[in-house]
């Protein structure tokens, strides 16, 4: 089995570098991701930082131990190159789109919250903090813009490709 197999019987994959992922572990209720995923030598190496046992870990996927190992040694020695999965732009596009919907939701609570202060009462430290928190605030304004260039960036490329598929 490759990783390519794998990756996707699992859910919030994400990619930490060449050959190494990390997941929800199927075998627990996890919330965010403590299993990592790496291609070895000889097979896929999975380890759940929670606990779980491989066996547990691959009962839940519906695969053996013995399906994590490669099944017929490589020329030369070498390990087989998986391919990537492909990204699903759209839904790539989406997840931005909610980052920067919660950045922007995020920056209306607290510019509401400070339209009220009056600064004469407010400390030296007091106010310097709250410039800190305001600066903090337009960034992730500026962010929301970033995500939101992106996704559109996306669904342009990812309409493009059914289009070219289409014309085929």
């Amino acid at each position: 089995m490759t990783a390519a197999e794998l990756l996707p019987l699992l859910d919030g994959v994400r990619s930490r570098g060449q050959g190494k992922w990390s997941a929800r572990c199927p075998a627990h209720a996890d919330r965010s991701p403590s299993l990592t995923i790496a291609e070895g030598d000889r097979g896929l190496l999975l380890k759940c930082w929670a606990g779980c046992t491989i066996e547990e870990i691959t009962s839940r996927l519906g695969v053996t131990v013995a399906d994590l190992f490669f099944d017929a040694p490589c020329p030369d020695g070498q390990k087989p190159i998986s391919k990537p999965p492909k990204t699903d732009r759209v839904a790539l596009a989406f997840r931005l789109e909610l980052a920067a919907l919660d950045r922007r939701l995020r920056a209306e609570r607290v510019l509401t919250a400070i339209r009220g202060l009056d600064g004469a009462t407010l400390t030296d430290e007091m106010r310097e903090r709250l410039m800190a928190v305001v600066a903090s605030t337009y960034r992730g304004l500026e962010r929301a813009d970033l995500f939101e260039g992106i996704a559109d960036t996306l669904r342009w490329r990812a309409f493009h490709e059914r289009m070219k598929a289409h014309a085929a």
